[in-house]
């Protein structure tokens, strides 16, 4: 038993730790939205976010997710972008 609970213990850490969905939660996520509304207010696409967001492009800073699809719907907050 007892080890079993070190491995959900250990599951749940390196969950919390390398995990997104909690990062919204905390504030850490969708940052380049908040420090950057001005530029933000005009996507309401993904494929918009994507194009600036996209490993590929160095101008642009990087997402850990660009296969990703619903930016919009993760990332709508009062202060970034309006579907």
């Amino acid at each position: 038993m007892n080890r079993l609970l070190k491995i959900i213990l250990l599951a749940g850490g390196l969950t919390f730790a390398f995990g997104c969905g909690y990062k919204a939660y905390l504030g850490l996520h969708g940052t380049s939205i908040r420090l950057h509304p001005d530029v933000h207010k005009s996507v309401t696409e993904d494929r918009q976010c994507l194009e600036c967001h996209h490993p590929d492009n160095p101008k642009g800073p990087p997402t850990p997710h660009p296969t990703f699809t619903g930016c919009i719907k993760c990332h709508n907050d009062e202060n970034g972008t309006k579907k």
